[in-house]
């Protein structure tokens, strides 16, 4: 086929074009596309002109078929560091497995959550993974009813299987390190408890951390987990401090919205204030002092959440709960 200035134009190569290339029935491709049972020497053919002329079939279609090799995940939104990565990991392992991701953003809200799982199961997908905000009696109530396998990434969820971060000795772990040294005044800058995962588990880590030092905070500030959220309650507080003092803060972003208003008003870290966050992103290494934090295998996070649910789809017993690790990172950040 010729363009008009005479150059070839690639034709899309469509199943029936790969059956008549093969020498089989328009049935028999696509059977082996969908994952069916076709004799080896004409699944070989078939491969061989698939992979010659780089065929990508069709993700509507697939989604009609019994098996069609499509994964849904929804995601609370794209504005974290940790989304993106994990999202990229996952959807890196899923295709190398051959399965195509399809991808809701939910913006954070749970009713939004249950509709795009709702979607997604009358779309067909194969199996769902959910990165989740929390749940709701009605939450529980739709997940019950799916029939199809669904995995929840960062939260417990009643009844479901579920990956989480080791929320609660990461906590543990940097409430025992501030509790084991001198300070004044030790606050947490921290997100709401509707976030279990964060705002429930890794809280109550830090907490139960400083107790086993005879401590407890001064005061836990709520916050949200947007940065000029961090600045506003960091202003109001560096009004009040008794200095030496600590922030803990949720996440490493929190704790870069304490670094700029400590800045400003000249309070020096760690000398007067000492700050510690969650998350280890890689500008944590660049901030002055570089920050004391935690670190989550995200990659690990991602490659055995995807892995997980493939196993589930092909029916594999896999464990209802599942912990990534963490690592204490200490650097310069703390008296």
């Amino acid at each position: 086929k010729q363009g008009i200035e005479g150059e070839k134009v690639d034709k899309k190569l469509t199943i029936n074009d790969i059956a008549k290339m093969s020498g089989v029935a328009k049935s028999t491709v696509s059977r082996y596309l969908n994952g069916g049972s076709v004799r080896p020497s004409t699944g070989q053919k078939i491969k061989k002109i698939i992979e010659e002329n780089n065929y990508e079939p069709n993700v509507f279609a697939r989604l009609k078929a019994k098996e069609s090799r499509v994964i849904g995940l929804t995601v609370p939104g794209f504005d974290s560091v940790t989304t993106p990565r994990l999202v990229e990991v996952i959807v890196e392992y899923l295709k190398k497995n051959d399965y195509t991701p399809l991808i809701m953003h939910t913006g954070n809200k749970i009713a939004e959550e249950i509709r795009s799982i709702e979607r997604l199961k009358n779309m067909n997908v194969d199996g769902i993974m959910v990165l989740a905000t929390g749940s709701t009696k009605e939450y529980e109530e739709v997940v019950e009813k799916l029939q199809i396998p669904i995995l929840f990434l960062g939260q417990r969820f009643p009844g479901a299987n579920s990956i989480i971060n080791d929320d609660y000795n990461a906590g543990y772990k940097i409430g025992e390190y501030i509790g084991k040294r001198d300070f004044e005044e030790v606050y947490l800058l921290w997100v709401s408890k509707e976030d279990p995962a964060v705002g429930g588990e890794r809280q109550r880590g830090v907490i139960d951390g400083l107790f086993s030092c005879g401590k407890e905070p001064t005061e836990v500030i709520e916050t949200s987990f947007f940065y000029e959220d961090a600045i506003h309650n960091v202003e109001k507080l560096t009004e009040k401090l008794k200095k030496p003092a600590a922030l803990i803060c949720a996440t490493d972003r929190i704790a870069q919205g304490a670094y700029k208003v400590l800045y400003e008003k000249e309070i020096a870290i760690p000398d007067e204030v000492s700050v510690v966050g969650f998350g280890d992103y890689e500008t944590g290494e660049l901030m002055r002092p570089p920050l004391t934090t935690v670190k989550f295998d995200w990659r690990n996070w991602g490659e055995s959440s995807a892995e997980t649910m493939l196993q589930m789809i092909q029916q594999k017993p896999v464990s209802t709960i599942q912990v990534n690790p963490y690592e204490f990172i200490e650097r310069k950040s703390v008296r």
